[in-house]
């Protein structure tokens, strides 16, 4: 292993490491929660759209009550399909010769 990329893994893990002891501060009472982390995540793709042109609109509520408002957060978000709706591949079999036929000679 090369000095550069031991010295690139070392300061990765070091900032792994840094990165365990951050705190995010508790949610009190009244801050947003599940409710409005379901509005949030259906409104996020909206949001993500705006907050490149303004400073006072976000995509995520901070802070917030914690795991209900990400669970709400992120059932608002696959509201909009998720992505496995665009992987759908259809093959055609011509049933005489059992062979993969195109899509150009279908019709």
């Amino acid at each position: 292993m090369t000095r550069s990329r031991w010295l690139t893994l070392t300061a990765l893990a070091g900032l792994l490491l840094l990165s365990a002891c951050a705190e995010r501060p508790m949610g009190h009472h009244g801050d947003p929660a599940f409710i409005r982390g379901l509005i949030d995540g259906f409104l996020a793709p909206i949001s993500l759209v705006l907050s490149l042109f303004s400073d006072t609109i976000r995509m995520y509520a901070y802070p917030n009550i914690g795991r209900w408002y990400d669970f709400g957060f992120l059932l608002g978000l696959s509201a909009w399909g998720g992505g496995g709706a665009t992987a759908t591949r259809y093959v055609y079999i011509d049933r005489v010769t059992r062979r993969r036929v195109s899509e150009e000679t279908i019709d």
